[in-house]
């Protein structure tokens, strides 16, 4: 059988007749007062040997951060040896707002520094600790206003990186996945994503929206139907792709990005776009075609295990 031009007939044959239960073992049931899902969880070790507090370094030496100088006034400030912010303490044009920025890093003030157009989002990774980071992928049955089958998240403790994957074996089952996310979000302070920025987060804000008429990741005082997400800091690693390796690459595909820089390819891997018209086919016949549903969870849990790798090669660079 073919599907827009990719065999899936081995994937179906392979798993006909099981479950996902039994396809992966590693599971388990999940049950809340809206319902139930399928948890299946991981645990790997990843080489993440990058310090994330090395971002303050970098930040303290971008002068640019600071109002009235850009990128000629940097370099002519590094010629006369002005190296950090800390340097233009005793320049009498530039010391008030040199200190402004100093104090808000001592501070960890991550809300007002991401306001600084020259401060990118993972500039501010020293503002957490390396167990604050939720690194996030979802799949959905389309775009904007479609349900959500499958997200993964992936986080780091005790220096082991563990992934959930929550999975709705049928629709009914989203709801209490996004019951639990209310919660599970509460334990950490910052996404990380690909592309998550433009797809991820307002998928899951519209979702939180429709099923309770709140997002638990905006404030009281935030419009929900202006803003998706305004408590937790977010580090999109598609944008900081583009940007680090600018005009490297034929395209910033995660894929792309997996491939020339992790040197990781991989295997029978089915395109992220088919995910939705899998999971529908599921839908109709789980017995046929939980192949198919296997191949979204494989790909899922992919997408989040390497987010770390990118973000650690980011670091070095």
């Amino acid at each position: 059988m073919e599907f827009y031009g990719v065999n899936i007939t081995n994937l179906i044959e392979k798993y006909e007749g099981k479950s996902i239960t039994e396809i992966f073992p590693n599971n388990k049931i999940k049950n809340n007062s809206m319902g139930s899902f399928l948890n299946i969880y991981w645990k790997q070790n990843l080489p993440f040997n990058s310090k994330i507090s090395s971002t303050r370094k970098r930040l303290l030496r971008n002068l640019k951060t600071v109002h009235q100088i850009g990128e000629k006034t940097e370099s002519y400030l590094k010629r006369r040896g002005v190296n950090n912010l800390f340097d233009l303490i005793g320049h009498c044009g530039y010391q008030k707002n040199a200190m402004k920025l100093i104090n808000m890093i001592k501070e960890k003030n991550y809300q007002l520094l991401e306001k600084n157009y020259y401060i990118k989002d993972i500039d501010l990774l020293f503002c957490f600790k390396l167990e604050d980071l939720l690194f996030l992928d979802i799949e959905s049955t389309g775009l904007y206003g479609s349900s959500v089958f499958l997200i993964g998240l992936g986080y780091f403790k005790n220096g082991i990186f563990k992934i959930k994957q929550y999975f709705a074996r049928i629709l009914d089952d989203e709801i209490a996945i996004f019951e639990r996310l209310k919660h599970f979000f509460k334990k950490f302070k910052c996404f990380v994503s690909y592309n998550g920025k433009s797809f991820d987060i307002p998928v899951l804000a519209d979702r939180f929206l429709y099923f309770f008429d709140e997002n638990p990741m905006i404030s009281e005082d935030d419009d929900p139907y202006e803003q998706n997400n305004t408590l937790y800091h977010h580090i999109d690693l598609y944008h900081n792709s583009r940007r680090l390796w600018k005009g490297k690459y034929i395209n910033y595909k995660l894929s792309t990005i997996e491939q020339e820089v992790l040197e990781l390819k991989r295997d029978d891997d089915v395109p992220g776009a088919y995910m939705g018209h899998f999971y529908e086919m599921y839908s109709q016949n789980p017995e046929k075609y939980s192949g198919l549903i296997q191949a979204c969870i494989e790909h899922n849990y992919n997408d989040v295990k390497n987010l770390p790798l990118i973000l650690d090669v980011m670091l070095k660079s």
